[in-house]
């Protein structure tokens, strides 16, 4: 039973990462002709990047930044950011200023998922930690799966924008009071020795700390993160995000394959908690090789995906797996790092799909249909090398302190 204090910490998380996934959605909506029309090549490539090129930065220095001066306040700043981008998105009729405005909510949004992150893993119980973390990062999807649906059946541009707005003034209303009423990580305040981290946990339902453990192999911990984030986060934008604008080019048919990619993820993330809650392990290794499995089936449909019977299917289980394997990640990355560099460890695995991502963007624009499932095909064969390594040789942490000593 969680208290008033962790629902308003999960309300927090959930409502900052349908922000998240709004926003996240909006790059490819415009680049597909919802906002401001129609875009040439060119700008359309560059709305694409916009995204993935600044998400790195706020997920780095945010993450660093929640490290100095903690979870709680660093939610301030991104609110502030993103809160301002969708403003100036909405409110856009020209490129220069939807462009700014991404860019605003694109950073912002960015530096958003990693002190939740944290404090979810430092403030949960230990047995219920890997649900939540798995639930609150499956919101990114739902906020996704939202926006789009409301650009599919709302195809004025100006409804649009109305719709974007009032989302936004309801989400950040729903931040405003669960993050005044927020705690602070009292992992976090006892490792900065802070005497209020006791007083700070008394008020959490904490069953347990978990079983102590040294803090597992750094080296190994960043191989395989690195090699499941990159296969995971850049499979997944390509197949949701990206191949709709550079493959099936339409307004309706590109926010149909997100929506339809979206509700997949968002599915699986509710199939995905109660099985990742019972060991990361195992449910590391099937998720990647499932995941490439379905990915090699799409590859051998290539010449009937013009078919939407076969080929919304074959997304929806792909994008299903692909949440497994996100899951995996969300889950991951806060377990293997200590309290002390959480915040800047997790920000710095991320660095990797983070920039691999932006330039396969650009380098996927000029490929066939063929060949951009084929790279996905191997994209997902070096997250599913690094999940078998980790089955082999890494730590279960499904019950363990993360507060290393």
């Amino acid at each position: 039973m969680l208290t008033r204090k962790q629902h308003f910490m999960l309300l927090s998380s959930a409502s900052g990462l349908t922000f998240w996934g709004m926003i996240a959605t909006l790059g490819p909506l415009a680049a597909a002709g919802s906002l401001i029309g129609t875009l040439p090549h060119g700008l359309k490539v560059f709305v694409l990047l916009i995204g993935p090129i600044f998400v790195p930065f706020g997920n780095f220095i945010i993450g660093f930044l929640s490290d100095i001066i903690g979870r709680k306040k660093i939610f301030i700043i991104t609110m502030i950011m993103y809160g301002a981008g969708i403003v100036v998105i909405a409110l856009s009729y020209t490129f220069v200023s939807l462009a700014i405005g991404l860019m605003l909510a694109e950073f912002g949004v960015g530096g958003e998922e990693i002190p939740s992150l944290s404090l979810i893993s430092e403030d949960s119980p230990v047995s219920q930690r890997a649900k939540w973390l798995t639930i609150i990062a499956d919101f990114d999807n739902i906020g996704s799966a939202i926006i789009a649906g409301l650009f599919v059946v709302v195809s004025n541009t100006f409804f649009d924008r109305v719709l974007l707005l009032v989302s936004a003034v309801i989400l950040i209303v729903i931040m405003v009071i669960s993050r005044i009423n927020l705690p602070e990580s009292y992992k976090w305040l006892k490792n900065r020795n802070v005497e209020k981290s006791e007083m700070q946990k008394s008020e959490l339902y904490i069953d347990t700390e978990g079983v102590k453990s040294n803090k597992p192999s750094y080296k190994l911990s960043f191989f395989v993160l690195l090699s499941i984030g990159i296969s995971q986060y850049t499979t997944f934008g390509l197949m949701a995000y990206i191949i709709g604008p550079y493959e099936f080019p339409g307004a309706y048919t590109d926010d149909m394959i997100i929506f339809v990619a979206l509700v997949g993820a968002s599915v699986a993330g509710f199939i995905a908690a109660p099985l990742i809650s019972r060991g990361r392990r195992f449910f590391t290794l099937y998720s990647y090789f499932i995941g490439l499995l379905s990915t090699v089936m799409i590859l051998v449909f290539v010449p009937l995906l013009n078919n939407i019977f076969i080929f919304y299917p074959l997304l929806f289980i792909n994008m299903m797996m692909s949440e497994f394997a996100w899951a995996s990640r969300t889950t991951l990355e806060p377990e293997l790092f200590p309290t002390k560099y959480r915040g800047t460890f997790i920000g710095t695995v991320r660095l990797g799909p983070m920039v691999v991502y932006p330039v396969l963007v650009y380098l996927t624009s000029s490929l066939n249909l063929y060949d951009f499932i084929l790279l996905n095909v191997f994209l997902w064969a070096l997250g599913a090398v690094g999940a078998a390594t980790w089955y082999i040789k890494g730590l279960e942490t499904s019950n363990i302190d993360i507060n290393y000593q």
